[in-house]
């Protein structure tokens, strides 16, 4: 391989990075908008802490409140998600209960996200859901476009 040809490689990764990079502020500061309107709609107290990471599942756990589970409640999610995510974030590099922990807490964000569509869109969570996982940046664009509405339940 020639200098050229390294050269070549180095400067499309570069420019890959930049642009990932780019598209997912975007993203973070569609989402952010999204929760801080949600959050003043909501009348919740400190709706900027929605710009701050892992800070604002604060304020996703403030607007959703409960999780039901069968007959198994999940109270104080806006405690429960930021600190399940940090504990996810400092447990996975243990193996085995590093990774289970991170399972359980990206299944318990997935039902909090699931709430949050059903609370302002019914007829379009479950497609919204499913459309999130599969295209992961779709999220927060969802997340953007439901700033302005009220929850219908």
């Amino acid at each position: 391989m020639s200098h050229d040809s390294v050269f070549t490689l180095l400067a499309l990764g570069g420019i890959f990075a930049l642009i990932t990079l780019i598209l997912s502020i975007a993203l973070y500061v569609l989402s952010s908008i999204g929760l801080y309107k949600l959050a003043i709609n909501q009348h919740i107290s400190n709706p900027w802490i929605a710009w701050i990471p892992i800070a604002n599942l604060y304020i996703l756990g403030s607007i959703i409140k409960i999780i039901k589970i069968d007959s198994y409640e999940i109270l104080k999610l806006e405690l429960v998600l930021p600190i399940g995510c940090l504990l996810s974030i400092l447990l996975n590099p243990i193996p085995l209960i590093g990774w289970i922990f991170s399972i359980v807490y990206f299944v318990l964000f997935l039902i909090s996200v699931f709430k949050l569509f059903k609370l302002y869109r019914p007829s379009q969570a479950a497609i919204w859901l499913a459309i999130s996982i599969i295209l992961p940046f779709m999220g927060p664009i969802f997340i953007f476009i439901m700033r302005n509405d009220t929850p219908v339940s």
